[in-house]
C-alpha cells in the first residue's frame, strides 16, 4: 500500500496500517520563522526543513516526515521585525512532547533535523533528556538527533566551491546562496531576487559566540550572512539533491548501527 509521505495527511487508519507494514521511522524537522534578509521570507528555514524531511524519509522508505516544527530557537534575530522566538525551555518540551506521541504508536527510530542553525546545539544536548523521558514511561523508541551543523554547512560550501566556481564567503550561512538558491526551488513566488544584497562575508565558525551572544543585527545591518546575488533553481535543485542524499545516507547508517 502507497501512504503520504507527511505523516500529517494520512489518516489514522494509514498510520496504523502503515505501522503493521514495518513503518517505523520519522523524521521530525525543525526550523524557524525568522529573518531572511530583504529578499527571502520569515518562513524560509521551515520551508526548507518539511522539503528536506519529506525527501529523506522517501529515500530511507518506510519512513514518515512529521510536521515541521515551526518556530525555533531565533533570540539572535528579533532585532529584525517579523521574527518569531520560543524559549529553549518550550521548544525542548515541543520536541519531547513529538516523540512522546509517536513512540506511543509504536514508532521506533524518531530522527530529529534541523534546517536551521540556532536549534542544532539544544537538539544535541536534549536528545538524552528526552530519551531517558521514554525510558521511564516504557516506551523503546530511539531518538537520533542529526545535527551536525559544520558538516551541514561545509557541505553546501563545497558544492558552491566546486561545481559553481563560488567562494566560501558567499555561503556564510543565513539568507546567502545556499538557502536563497533553494527557496528558487521550493517557494519560487517567495522569493524577490530584485532586492538580493549581500551582507556580512565571511566564516562563520569563527563569529558564533558573538552572533548568539549580541545578535545577528551586530554583524549585518539587513540580516544576511553571505552573499545570495548568484543563486539560480538549477543550483538550488543541486544542493538540495547533494544535501538529501548525504543526510538520508548518514541518517540510514545511524539506524543501521543502532540495529547491528
Amino acid at each position: 500500500m502507497n501512504y503520504p509521505i507527511k505523516l500529517e495527511e494520512c489518516s489514522w487508519k494509514q498510520v496504523e496500517a502503515a505501522l503493521q507494514d514495518g513503518f517505523d521511522t520519522v523524521i521530525t524537522p525543525s526550523g524557524s520563522v525568522e529573518q531572511h534578509g530583504p529578499h527571502l521570507p520569515i518562513i524560509t528555514d521551515a520551508a526548507i526543513g518539511e522539503v528536506l524531511a519529506e525527501r529523506i524519509a522517501s529515500g530511507l522508505g518506510h519512513a514518515f516526515a512529521a510536521p515541521v516544527i515551526r518556530p525555533g530557537l531565533s533570540a539572535h534575530h528579533m532585532f529584525f521585525p517579523g521574527s518569531f522566538t520560543l524559549s529553549p525551555e518550550t521548544f525542548i518540551c515541543v520536541l519531547e512532547d513529538y516523540c512522546l506521541s509517536l513512540a506511543h504508536h509504536g514508532f521506533k527510530n524518531l530522527v530529529l533535523i534541523s534546517s536551521h542553525g540556532g536549534n542544532f546545539s539544544t537538539i544535541q544536548q536534549s536528545a538524552g533528556r528526552i530519551q531517558e523521558t521514554l525510558k521511564e514511561k516504557g516506551l523503546s523508541a530511539v531518538v537520533i538527533p542529526y545535527v551536525d551543523m559544520e558538516e551541514y554547512v561545509t557541505w553546501q560550501q563545497d558544492i558552491l566551491i566546486q561545481e559553481y566556481g563560488g567562494r566560501k564567503e558567499e555561503a556564510s550561512g543565513h539568507a546567502d546562496v545556499v538557502e536563497t538558491a533553494m527557496m528558487l526551488v521550493i517557494r519560487p513566488d517567495l522569493v524577490n531576487m530584485a532586492k538580493a544584497e549581500p551582507g556580512w562575508m565571511g566564516d562563520l565558525f569563527t563569529v558564533e559566540d558573538q552572533l548568539f551572544r549580541d545578535g545577528l543585527h551586530s554583524l549585518t545591518s539587513n540580516g544576511v550572512l553571505g552573499d545570495p546575488r548568484r543563486a539560480t533553481a538549477e543550483m538550488g535543485k543541486r544542493l538540495l539533491d547533494v544535501l538529501v542524499l548525504k543526510m538520508t545516507d548518514a541518517i540510514r547508517s545511524r539506524i543501521q548501527s543502532l540495529k547491528s
